[in-house]
């Protein structure tokens, strides 16, 4: 009786142990799944940062160095026009 019960003992055991070394088979296999994944969003990725970049650089190019430049010239001519007309407006005290 107590011989059955090793053998069974031992059998069952070695069954865990060969599913213990399925489920590691499975978790090498899903660790390099989820590399190529990781590969692969990385691609994604820099390829939206380039995408990014080259908007950021054309509104810049196109929008915010003109406006810019208007904006400075309206106000260098303000302030030119401000320092001519300023001295006829103030009050005498």
């Amino acid at each position: 009786m107590v011989d059955i019960f090793i053998i069974l003992a031992a059998v069952s055991s070695l069954v865990a142990f060969a599913l213990l070394g399925y489920a590691a088979l499975q978790v090498v296999g899903l660790v390099k799944e989820v590399r190529g994944e990781v590969h692969t969003l990385m691609g994604t990725a820099q390829e939206t940062m380039t995408e990014v970049k080259g908007t950021a650089r054309f509104i810049s190019d196109n929008l915010v160095q003109p406006v810019s430049q208007a904006v400075g010239f309206v106000s260098a001519a303000r302030a030119t026009a401000r320092s001519f007309t300023e001295p006829l407006y103030k009050r005498r005290s």
